[in-house]
């Protein structure tokens, strides 16, 4: 290769690198700052909470399965604030893993709600801790008793658009 050759090649990938977008600009990320709703220590209705976070410079809010859907809905109306995703609500003290037929199904009922009000609110995700490896259930008899409630619960999910985002949390 000669000097004139090199520098054609070397003006040419010169230029090319300036026009292409650059790999940092096709992975920049919009992130927006969102918050639990259970985790606000704030007193007061639906609305005066949102206000909080509103003020405190939240976009978002990820409000709790099973709440009151119209209050819900008038304050991120009010507020601007948008739902994120939906918290079960229920997963902690009915959950999926539970060794009680009755138990599971209303962990089941309280995943078909948060869907529900997920879908209600254009929330794309619903977020759930499948099962609780304690009290004498292992975590093999978790994985199993939580799939198969998982799986009454997706074409729910799937009609509804909405995602289930599954959380896995330390068992103790």
């Amino acid at each position: 290769m000669n000097r004139r050759s090199f520098l054609k090649i070397t003006a040419a990938s010169a230029a090319a690198a300036a026009v292409l977008p650059s790999a940092s600009a096709a992975s920049k990320r919009n992130l927006r700052k969102a918050i639990m709703y259970s985790t606000i220590g704030v007193k007061g209705s639906v609305l005066e909470k949102y206000r909080v976070m509103k003020e405190a410079g939240f976009e978002g809010v990820e409000p709790m399965g099973g709440m009151n859907r119209e209050e819900v809905l008038a304050a991120l109306k009010e507020t601007g604030l948008q739902a994120a995703s939906v918290c079960d609500h229920i997963h902690w003290v009915k959950p999926l893993s539970a060794p009680d037929e009755g138990t599971r199904k209303l962990g089941l009922d309280g995943l078909l709600l948060s869907l529900q009000d997920a879908h209600a609110y254009g929330a794309g995700s619903v977020l759930l801790v499948p099962g609780i490896a304690r009290d004498g259930v292992s975590y093999d008899q978790c994985w199993e008793r939580s799939i198969v409630e998982i799986k009454k619960a997706i074409p729910v999910a799937k009609e509804l658009g909405v995602k289930i985002s599954i959380e896995n949390v330390g068992n103790n």
